[in-house]
């Protein structure tokens, strides 16, 4: 029998008790993806950061120092979305993932003009990812 690896999740939670009960989350599920992507001897972190905190048309980012295998990822703040908690958590989860595929490529050569194909790519390694994980907990 296997046992699912997903923290649990309440239905509905007040708009105060949204942003730590997600960052919780974030926090088991980041676990998770560090080790499925080989980056257990990374130091990261996640961070829940307001709009105004990220580039406009963004739900989150990733900075990180390569020499010292240190990153933070920026996710927009439970609170600020206008979705039901889970789907809330699900679009959350996504960018954590997204911005570790970015993470796992940061070695890669890149340039303004690569930018948009790496995006279309690191969407849909993410979305593939993230397909495979929710049918192995069904």
């Amino acid at each position: 029998m296997r046992v699912s690896q997903a923290p649990q999740i309440p239905a509905e939670p007040s708009a105060r008790e949204r942003d730590p009960l997600a960052l919780d989350y974030l926090r088991k599920r980041l676990e998770l993806w560090q080790g499925r992507l080989k980056l257990q001897d990374w130091t990261i972190s996640i961070v829940m950061s307001p709009q105004s905190g990220l580039r406009a048309g963004t739900v989150g980012n990733v900075h990180w120092d390569a020499d010292k295998k240190t990153a933070v990822i920026r996710v927009l703040d439970a609170s600020e979305y206008h979705l039901p908690f889970r789907a809330t958590l699900r679009d959350m989860e996504f960018t954590v993932v997204h911005e570790l595929i970015h993470l796992e490529l940061a070695s890669l050569p890149r340039s303004e003009a690569s930018r948009r194909t790496e995006e279309f790519a690191v969407n849909h390694v993410a979305d593939a990812l993230l397909e495979l994980d929710r049918a192995e907990l069904k």
